[in-house]
């Protein structure tokens, strides 16, 4: 008896779960359809997390396909983007074994358009409440990827983001901003070498 419930159960969740014969036919109709140009593109821009990084042509390439997409808001075209690229050093601050430290940080940022990658070092980490992979990479840096907008930008590790998180805004020539760290933060205050 208690097999047969089983059965019936798992063939009501199992039909209920499937998609129906409209969804099917648009989806037999494309079958390479996540791996066309645009598609490929659009998931490497938003690879990283959240939020959704919608261009004016990701907008339109919806629109023209017909069936991929939603509602979204395209930003404006003329929206000026942040210039981080280059060389900057200053300091980073946060919690120690036993007391508050500080030491120097250094970051050197290539940057084309809304995307960069560069490398962001922490110096005397050893004994300082920081993401484990600064302490990994120790004196080399670690390699980072920087999603610019128009204040700043999010940097994240290059492997893997859940690594290395930091949100930093450009003033001028300054770059302050707060490391991801799970409990204490971690402040970086850096400013251009010219």
């Amino acid at each position: 008896m208690n097999l047969r419930v089983m059965i019936v159960g798992g063939v009501l969740l199992g039909t209920t779960g499937c998609a129906t014969s409209e969804e099917w036919a648009a989806w037999r109709a494309r079958p390479a359809h996540f791996a066309s140009g645009h598609h490929l593109e659009f998931s490497l821009k938003n690879r990283l997390a959240p939020p959704l990084v919608v261009e004016p042509h990701d907008v339109a390439a919806a629109r023209a396909e017909g069936w991929w997409g939603g509602p979204f808001a395209a930003p404006p075209v003329s929206t000026a983007l942040a210039d981080v690229g280059g060389r900057w050093a200053g300091t980073w601050s946060g919690s120690g074994v036993m007391a508050p430290r500080t030491s120097r940080a250094e970051a050197r940022f290539a940057q084309l358009g809304r995307w960069g990658e560069g490398r962001l070092l922490l110096s005397d980490t050893l004994a300082a409440d920081v993401p484990e992979v600064v302490k990994w990479e120790g004196g080399r840096g670690i390699r980072v990827l920087l999603e610019v907008g128009a204040t700043g930008a999010v940097v994240r590790h290059a492997d893997d983001g859940r690594l290395f998180r930091a949100a930093l805004v450009v003033e001028g020539d300054r770059l302050t901003g707060f490391v991801e760290n799970g409990g204490t933060p971690v402040r970086l205050a850096l400013a251009r070498v010219r």
